[in-house]
């Protein structure tokens, strides 16, 4: 599934990203996996997919042929991978899929104008749209969900600034909504109503994702701090060593055990090593934040499943979007394990 929608977005992916500069287009293409730094073809470990799978998933469940919908699956490919872009700098992250990041490699100027270019192309894409009134409701869909992106980018950076005794975990999980379902969102509503579907259908996936989103995103904060490092493709402990407020964090540190007012001192220590990382892994876990982010994920999941099961789909498309949003979540595929970048969950 995975697979097939990779193939059904490439060809039309790379040729969104050949029109731009030069330039960016190198940077595009060495952050999609295709080239290495001197534009030569590679196997690389690009992006997982998952905006264009929903996109091709929603048509097929609406009885369509995904071609009607390759503009959306390729504008939200392209809107996905500007927002890594515009993390890994935020961020500082210098290794992103087991590799330099973008900026690192072709500096934080270049990358940020790459990033930018993938807006106006993913643009570009949903103009082709054939229906002038459907081009016109899918940009507008489009920009309305980066607004959101932007404004829950803007709260997370807030986060970072406040304390985490003082964060409400029902807020950080609205952001994670949004970092992690917004755009899979849009592609299964753009999607359905670009395949002829009905709103209901649209707005039902819409509220799927969304929910899949948040546990998503909840299972990253997981992998940041007890993921594989091979298999997350970056370095351990990196919301540790950056002082985030990720969810496992602000949940242990909400404990009122006088351990958790101990992990708050060790986690300001500017000298913080790779042991003392270990033992604010060690902590967060013994004060029940690693448990608190599985239980969020085993709800949230819970009610994406929920909303899917309430839509009038044929029972293959069914099938095919529960195993997306699980896999989305879980990061383990039927059949293929290799895929999980951590273990299961113990809560699912």
């Amino acid at each position: 599934m995975i697979t097939r929608a990779r193939e059904f977005v490439r060809p039309s992916l790379e040729l969104a990203v050949s029109r731009l500069h030069p330039d960016l287009a190198k940077v595009s293409g060495y952050y999609f996996g295709w080239y290495d730094a001197e534009g030569k073809a590679i196997k690389g470990r690009g992006s997982r997919s998952l905006q264009a799978c929903m996109a091709m998933l929603a048509a097929e469940a609406c009885g369509a042929n995904p071609q009607a919908v390759l503009p959306a699956a390729v504008a939200v490919e392209l809107l996905h991978n500007l927002s890594l872009l515009h993390d890994d700098i935020i961020d500082r992250d210098a290794i992103r899929r087991g590799r330099p990041a973008a900026w690192v490699v072709f500096g934080t100027g270049t990358s940020l104008i790459a990033s930018d270019a993938l807006w106006t192309a993913a643009i570009e894409e949903l103009l082709k749209v054939p229906q002038p009134d459907m081009a016109l409701k899918a940009v507008t869909e489009l920009n309305t969900s980066m607004s959101r992106i932007i404004h829950a980018a803007a709260s997370e950076a807030t986060f970072d600034r406040t304390a985490a005794t003082d964060i409400a975990l029902n807020e950080y999980m609205d952001i994670c909504a949004i970092k992690g379902g917004e755009l899979l969102g849009v592609a299964a509503a753009t999607s359905t109503l670009l395949a002829g579907g009905p709103e209901s259908t649209a707005e039902g996936l819409r509220r799927a994702a969304h929910h899949a989103g948040a546990a998503w995103q909840a299972t990253n904060d997981l992998e940041n701090i007890w993921g594989d490092t091979t298999l997350v493709g970056k370095p351990g402990f990196q919301d540790l060593r950056q002082r985030k407020h990720t969810l496992p964090i602000i949940a242990a540190l909400k404990n009122d055990h006088p351990a958790a007012r101990e992990l708050a001192r060790l986690l300001a220590r500017p000298d913080l090593d790779e042991a003392g990382m270990n033992q604010a892994a060690e902590m967060i876990e013994e004060l029940g934040g690693r448990a608190t982010a599985e239980q969020e994920i085993q709800k949230h999941l819970t009610y994406a499943l929920r909303e899917l099961g309430q839509l009038e789909l044929d029972p293959s498309a069914h099938q095919d979007l529960t195993d997306l949003l699980e896999f989305a979540v879980t990061r383990h595929s039927k059949g293929n394990e290799a895929t999980a970048s951590m273990p299961k969950l113990r809560t699912l």
